[in-house]
C-alpha cells in the first residue's frame, strides 16, 4: 500500500509540475500578444500624429475678426537682417551680387532678400554673401482695397500667370499700377523669383495691411 501511495504522490506531483509549466507558458503567450497589440496601437497613433503634422506644414491658419483664414506661404533667400534701412542699404551697396535684391521691412526690421519663390526646391543661394532660406506667410486679411487683398494669391500662383509683364494687358482685379511696377521689376531681371520679390517689396512698402509672419 505504501508503494502505491508513493507512486500516486509522484504522479500527482508530476501532474502539478506539468500543469504549472503549461500555465506559465500560457501566461507568457498572453503577455506577448498583449504587448504586440499595445505596440501596434502606439505605432498607428504615431503615424496619425505624423500625418496630421505634415498636413499642418502646408498652410498656416491665421485667426481674424471674421474667422480663420489661410495665408499664402513663400520662401526667400536671405542675405541678412538689420535694425535700420540705412545699414541694410549699405550692406547691399558693398556687395555687387546683391544688385537684384530687395529690402523688405517686417516689424521694424529690414530683411535683405535675393529671391522669393512658392516652392522651397526652387530656391537658389549666393556664396558671397552667403544666403539662407527664410520661410514666411503673407496675409492681406486687413486690406480693405480688393486689388491689394488679392496680391498674396496672385504672387502665390505657381504658374506665375500674372507675373508675365510682356503683354500689356489690363486686369481690374489688380492694382492700377501693376503693369508699370511689373515692367520696372522685369527690367531688373527676367527671373520670375526676382520679379515676384521686387513686386512684393514695392506693394509691401506701400501697404501696411500686407502682413508678413515668420
Amino acid at each position: 500500500m505504501k508503494i502505491v501511495s508513493q507512486v500516486m504522490k509522484k504522479q500527482i506531483f508530476r501532474a502539478m509540475l506539468i500543469g504549472g509549466i503549461v500555465g506559465l507558458f500560457g501566461v507568457a503567450i498572453f503577455l506577448g500578444i498583449l504587448q504586440a497589440s499595445t505596440q501596434l496601437s502606439l505605432k498607428n497613433d504615431s503615424n496619425e500624429v505624423a500625418s496630421s503634422n505634415n498636413k499642418d506644414t502646408d498652410t498656416e491658419t491665421i485667426p481674424t475678426a471674421g474667422g480663420a483664414t489661410k495665408s499664402s506661404m513663400f520662401f526667400a533667400s536671405q542675405a541678412g537682417v538689420y535694425s535700420n534701412y540705412e545699414s541694410a542699404s549699405s550692406f547691399v551697396s558693398e556687395h555687387p551680387s546683391l544688385k537684384e535684391s530687395a529690402i523688405v521691412e517686417v516689424d521694424g526690421k529690414f530683411y535683405i532678400w535675393t529671391s522669393m519663390v512658392t516652392d522651397e526646391s526652387q530656391l537658389t543661394f549666393l556664396e558671397d554673401p552667403a544666403t539662407f532660406k527664410k520661410a514666411f506667410n503673407v496675409s492681406s486679411d486687413s486690406c480693405k482695397e480688393a486689388t491689394i487683398a488679392e496680391l498674396p494669391s496672385v504672387l502665390a500662383d505657381k504658374n506665375a500667370t500674372k507675373l508675365n509683364f510682356k503683354e500689356n494687358s489690363k486686369d481690374s482685379t489688380l492694382p492700377a499700377d501693376w503693369q508699370s511696377i511689373g515692367a520696372a521689376a522685369s527690367s531688373i531681371s527676367n527671373d520670375v523669383s526676382i520679379i515676384r520679390l521686387q513686386v512684393f517689396a514695392h506693394y509691401k512698402s506701400k501697404n501696411a495691411c500686407l502682413q508678413v509672419k515668420f
